[in-house]
């Protein structure tokens, strides 16, 4: 198993040479990264940057993608005003506040401090009453509290199977009956899906640090398991590293619709995006809209 979360490639003699090879071995499928991630004072800042930047859709849609979301969720699955949402990995509340706009009762969690700092300032400017939560999703306790649970960007892809089936259970549980949980995936068509693909990069400061640093960029497949890796490894300095894992577990309806029905849920629609543009077979994003059925919650 090769995973070197931290190394100091400089020996005391010169450059490890080994432990520099070791850093771009392909590791064992969902094998953690360094940890925390998102709330990393610097790299929360960089991310919340990317999600307030209309230009690019590093981090969230466009205004305009996200605006025809939430008006195509006000239809199907069907919102009204004092129903309760639920926005996992709500960022700076892009969504959220659009729905507490609507009248909505609207909870957002988030790892990323700068994230809900930004949502919260927002919030109070436009005297919308929201809920901000900071921590881990997969750490929630809900039950029977929502009537929509929204997982939107692709986050859902990034979770292990272990995780995602505790997620899964967590929602259902966080979920009113009929309630409905409305989330979206990558497919196959979605980016390269060559086997390995390397590259790197000296930056001054960029997005993982914000002195001088070298970046080893590697993207691997696990075709047996529909899943891709993005890791970014970053050296500094004095020769300490931190390894980054982005994974994608990407889905089809051929695969989501099973696991989710094991769940407890049942698929309502299928759509291309969330605007709800119609799935097509070569569609490189799925998004799902699945209702709450039969009790799981002890």
């Amino acid at each position: 198993m090769c995973e070197p979360y931290r190394m100091n490639l400089l020996d005391g003699v010169g450059l490890n040479l080994v432990g520099l090879k070791e850093l771009c071995c392909r590791p064992d499928l969902f094998a953690p990264g360094k940890q925390p991630f998102w709330d990393d004072p610097h790299i929360s800042a960089q991310m919340l940057r990317a999600h307030l930047d209309p230009d690019i859709e590093a981090a969230s849609r466009s205004p305009g993608f996200i605006a025809n979301s939430i008006q195509n969720l006000s239809l199907r699955p069907g919102l009204k005003p004092g129903d309760r949402v639920l926005d996992l990995g709500c960022g700076p509340g892009l969504y959220v506040h659009r729905l507490g706009r609507m009248g909505l009762r609207v909870t957002g969690i988030d790892c990323s401090r700068s994230s809900l700092k930004y949502a919260r300032e927002r919030a109070g400017q436009e005297g919308l009453f929201i809920e901000y939560v900071h921590g881990d999703y997969l750490d929630m306790d809900y039950c029977n509290q929502f009537d929509l649970v929204l997982l939107i960007y692709g986050d859902f892809c990034a979770l292990s199977d272990v995780e995602r089936d505790v997620l899964l259970e967590k929602i259902h549980r966080a979920l009113k009956p009929g309630g409905h949980f409305v989330f979206d995936v990558t497919t196959r068509f979605h980016g390269d899906r060559a086997e390995t693909q390397r590259q790197w990069y000296v930056a001054r400061e960029g997005f993982w640090r914000a002195h001088p640093h070298v970046v080893l960029q590697s993207r691997f497949e696990y075709p047996e398991h529909d899943t891709s890796l993005s890791q970014y490894t970053v050296i500094e300095e004095m020769g300490e590293t931190s390894t980054y894992r982005i994974w994608d577990h990407y889905y089809s309806p051929e695969t989501i619709t099973p696991l989710l029905q094991e769940q407890g849920f049942s698929v309502c629609d299928l759509w291309a995006d969330l605007t709800g543009a119609p799935h097509r077979p070569d569609s490189p994003w799925l998004a799902v809209v699945a209702g709450r059925v039969g009790p799981r919650e002890s």
